[in-house]
């Protein structure tokens, strides 16, 4: 038996609603700090072998905070990386990206699965996190938590489940979330065994603004 928990990096301080994507300088709000510190105590209690994590600052102290519990190490691997999809969006605030890219958000958010005029398809994105799994179990380890990123974790979580890709946008992970899967037969699709998401009150009013969630409206849209 094969256990494999993805886990989303907690929310990041961005007060002017960037896309960050690979920039540096975006690291935990203090409201990520403790939603870091909640999947770690959450997963206290859990066995874990291995934690590999993407290299991103954000994705990276989260990950600390679970293997400081846990007395293990961290493996960076590139291949946890966040979205190279859309990199003329970087650096761009979020309304932004509506206003100068209106096509491309609209068609992401639309079906990300359809397109292919991007720098990197969400199934390329899928096929390396899988590599990335492959690799982590490959010498017989039992259970590897992974942090990293919306999209591919979520690509990850589908194309493992034997879920469409063209259900990216349908309950993404949250920030700090973490997603359990398990697998008894390589010959068939990952069974995702549990969801869990931090529930945390303190100074969330003050870190509200940190939570903008910029394709809320334009989903609304489009229906």
């Amino acid at each position: 038996m094969r256990t494999l928990i993805l886990i989303r990096h907690g929310e990041v301080s961005n007060p002017r609603h960037v896309v960050y994507a690979d920039l540096p300088g975006f690291d935990l709000s203090p409201v990520g700090v403790l939603e870091a510190h909640a999947v770690g105590r959450h997963l206290g209690d859990t066995p874990i072998d291995a934690i590999v994590s993407s290299p991103m600052p954000r994705a990276l102290h989260t990950a600390v905070a679970i293997a400081a519990r846990q007395g293990l190490e961290v493996h960076l691997d590139t291949r946890l990386a966040e979205t190279g999809m859309y990199p003329g969006w970087t650096g761009l605030r979020w309304d932004e990206v509506d206003t100068i890219h209106h096509e491309q958000l609209t068609a992401y958010l639309r079906n990300a699965a359809a397109l292919d005029d991007v720098s990197e398809t969400i199934h390329v994105i899928a096929d390396r996190m899988t590599r990335a799994v492959d690799d982590a179990f490959s010498d017989g380890t039992r259970i590897v938590a992974m942090v990293g990123h919306q999209d591919p974790i979520q690509a990850l979580r589908l194309t493992l489940s034997g879920r469409p890709m063209s259900d990216l946008r349908r309950d993404p992970p949250g920030h700090g979330s973490a997603t359990t899967l398990v697998s008894s037969d390589p010959q068939r699709p990952w069974v995702e065994t549990s969801s869990w998401e931090p529930r945390l009150d303190a100074g969330r009013a003050e870190e509200d603004e940190n939570r903008y969630t910029p394709t809320t409206e334009i989903e609304e849209r489009l229906g």
